[in-house]
């Protein structure tokens, strides 16, 4: 093989390009049967990169026993290997398989000694440093009762101690702390996370150094599982764990992901750099340690939940450490993105955009967090109403590169502010392909894969394209194009109002009735979208002529919007025109419950409900109120006749039903019921004359002309 290929390979290796070096380490032992040195050499690296150390071991002797001693080699390969195999036979948890006979163990010991063996005859220093599988659990905190337990409840079976540093609690922090059996150092706070954090790592005395603060947690077994398999493998120095930020404890999958070193080996010249958003990675690459993903493994942090931010008052605080951090380095581009970001999640964009705009045009858009950086500077352009500044800046990244997600999602937002829908509809097709050729999502554009190198909002590629892109075809006209995105937003996130709404709107338009009702039904149950749900359901069955089933909603309306008479009287309607006493009940009675005006018209039409129920009492309750309160009103008086005719007080009836007559002459209906009255008494004469005035007023009245009759012969039966 070319000694320019071995090149190229190792540079490959030593950028930790581990896949190109792989395929082209394929590539070369196909072509070379019998391999160099140096490709072996090679190889080796790669296997133990992918924690293949048992396959490397081999090859590794073998090319020991030839004398190769390429000095990177046996810090990098031969080292970590000896490391790996003291690591296993030091782990009291670890089941070691072996074929052959004897003590596993001694032959796990015999396999690092071999290896040591070698490096002192090559005369490679071998240093004084922890090699082992014990954790220790790091730890800074102050008033943090509320989160600690949990967190270290999470730990429990994977760390060995916990070395917590209280900054000043007034509550229970390290009470609870010393529960879990934690060594807990007292120290007043100094405005730098890192010195706070090295000052736990000097008490601490594990081989490995897990770091957390009291409001993350390890997410389940498998992390836990996760992070004992990474400490028997010391060729890393530090190992990345992708950290899941929620947002919105209302919103459970509204999460941030980013990644950082949390678990790492506690080497001599581990140190934390940086008064806030401290690093440990600097101090480990300084000396060549390797940073490998720990996959299968997540860390839940609640800290940046909307809640918890405004109750601790975090943004004012890192703000003031920021500051005071870029007063003494004000070229330290990372902190610049962390005051910017800081800035912008506080609503801040005017202050934030001119530090984004630096921290994009000055960094290397490789690292981990520039993505995300690109993508709030394109954010803060649209919100200080820049949209066309936005989509520069959006160009700008993708041909630095930047192909990521939330780029292309930013973009299309500018689009749209700018009404230029094509374009956004263009941009959000590319959410989910950025998404696969950054290995997040598979081939179906929709199955989730591991988060890997994803730093962001991973809802971006979720959901949030879905929304923007079937709000963008609904405003292209395109409807039917819109409906599967609509369709699998609300199947997969019947949870989030806002989709339902959207979706139930886009079946209402399309005259699909009952399925539009079942997704605003849905929507009354939250607290947020309530009152517009409402609104759309009563209306929705409202303009139907379907007033029954508008009722409920109408009368949530009013629940909501208890100082909206024009709801009550939709509600009161609506009931009159279903012909439901019960509800129309139910509507008096809330108003009444609520301390509102009743007027006499209200308590006839609320005793006109009761006597349809046939609840004559209570009836008569509400017309005596009417007439209290006017006491020449007609109708009050005749609704109480009525009332006192089917309660059997005929006397009383025709008295309310005389006084009745002598403010309304002209009503035949109101002789015709007197007449009745006096029918009951039996006093005919008197009834004669009521059915005669009926008639008189109302020739074609049937039932006066029958009682008239029915009368006049009881009066001649009388007579004679």
């Amino acid at each position: 093989m070319h000694e320019s290929a071995i090149h190229s390979l190792r540079q490959l290796i030593q950028q930790d390009r581990w896949e190109e070096a792989q395929k082209q380490l394929n590539e070369a032992l196909q072509q070379n049967p019998n391999p160099t040195p140096e490709l072996r050499a090679c190889q080796t690296w790669i296997l133990l990169y992918h924690t293949q150390e048992l396959d490397a071991y081999p090859i590794v002797l073998e090319l020991l026993k030839t004398g190769y001693r390429d000095p990177d080699w046996l810090r990098e390969v031969v080292l970590p290997l000896r490391n790996y195999f003291l690591c296993i036979a030091s782990d009291p948890t670890l089941k070691i398989v072996s074929t052959r006979k004897g003590d596993p163990r001694a032959q796990v010991l015999a396999f690092a000694r071999s290896l040591e063996e070698w490096l002192q005859q090559y005369e490679f220093p071998i240093p004084d440093e922890p090699v082992g599988t014990r954790i220790s659990l790091c730890m800074i905190a102050r008033d943090d009762a509320d989160m600690l337990e949990e967190c270290l409840k999470s730990v429990q079976g994977v760390v060995d101690e916990i070395v917590l540093v209280d900054t000043g609690s007034q509550d229970a922090t390290p009470q609870i702390a010393e529960q879990f059996g934690a060594k807990v150092i007292h120290t007043e706070w100094r405005n730098d996370f890192a010195w706070a954090r090295n000052f736990a790592l000097q008490h601490a005395t594990g081989d490995w150094v897990l770091v957390l603060d009291a409001d993350e947690r390890l997410n389940g077994p498998q992390t836990r599982q996760a992070l004992l398999e990474a400490a028997r493998h010391p060729q890393f120095a530090g190992y990345q764990i992708e950290i899941v930020n929620l947002t919105d404890f209302e919103q459970p999958d509204q999460v941030f992901l980013h990644r950082a070193v949390r678990l790492f080996r506690r080497l001599p010249y581990a140190r934390w750099e940086g008064a806030i958003h401290e690093q440990i990675t600097p101090s480990l690459a300084q000396h060549g340690g390797r940073i490998a993903i720990l996959t299968n493994a997540q860390i839940i942090h609640l800290g940046y939940e909307k809640s918890v931010i405004a109750r601790k008052n975090k943004a004012q605080r890192n703000i003031q450490i920021l500051e005071a951090t870029l007063a003494q380095n004000p070229d330290d581009l990372f902190q610049i993105f962390n005051l910017a970001n800081t800035y912008y999640t506080d609503g801040d964009y005017a202050r934030a955009l001119p530090l984004l705009e630096r921290v994009c045009k000055e960094t290397d858009p490789r690292q981990d967090h520039m993505p995300h950086a690109w993508s709030l500077w394109i954010a803060a352009l649209r919100h200080t109403g820049r949209p066309e500044e936005a989509i520069t800046a959006a160009q700008q990244a993708l041909q630095k590169g930047v192909d990521h997600p939330a780029v292309y999602f930013e973009m299309a937002q500018a689009y749209r502010a700018l009404h230029q829908d094509e374009q956004a509809r263009e941009a959000l097709l590319q959410v989910p392909a950025s998404a696969q050729r950054l290995g997040l999502l598979a081939d179906d554009g929709e199955t989730l894969k591991a988060s890997g190198n994803f730093v962001g909002d991973l809802t971006i590629v979720t959901y949030k394209w879905r929304h923007l892109l079937a709000d963008t075809l609904m405003a292209l006209g395109r409807h039917d194009e819109a409906e599967p995105y609509l369709r699998y937003l609300a199947q997969h996130h019947s949870h989030n109002p806002t989709f339902l709404l959207l979706y139930a709107d886009w079946l209402r338009n399309k005259g699909r009735l009952e399925e539009a009702s079942q997704f605003f039904e849905q929507l009354t149950q939250s607290h947020a979208h309530a009152e517009l749900a409402n609104r759309a359901l009563a209306e929705l069955w409202w303009n139907q002529g379907h007033y029954a089933r508008a009722l409920p909603a109408l009368k949530r309306l009013c629940e909501l919007l208890p100082e909206d008479e024009s709801l009550w009287h939709r509600w009161v309607y609506a009931c009159e025109q279903a012909n439901n006493p019960e509800a129309l009940i139910e509507a008096f009675e809330w108003r009444a419950r609520q301390r509102k005006p009743l007027s006499s018209g209200i308590h006839i039409n609320w005793g006109r409900a009761l006597w349809q129920l046939q609840r004559y009492e209570e009836a008569l309750h509400h017309f005596a109120l009417a007439i209290q309160m006017e006491p020449t009103n007609p109708n009050a008086l005749l609704n109480a006749g009525d009332a006192l005719y089917q309660l059997g007080a005929y006397a009383e009836a025709a008295d309310a039903y005389s006084v009745a007559l002598e403010l309304d002459p002209y009503n035949p209906q109101a002789w015709f019921t007197l007449g009745n009255c006096y029918a009951r008494m039996g006093i005919y004469d008197a009834a004669r004359i009521a059915y005669q005035q009926t008639l008189q007023l109302d020739p074609k009245h049937p039932q006066a002309q029958h009682n008239l009759a029915v009368i006049q012969e009881k009066i001649r039966h009388t007579a004679a």
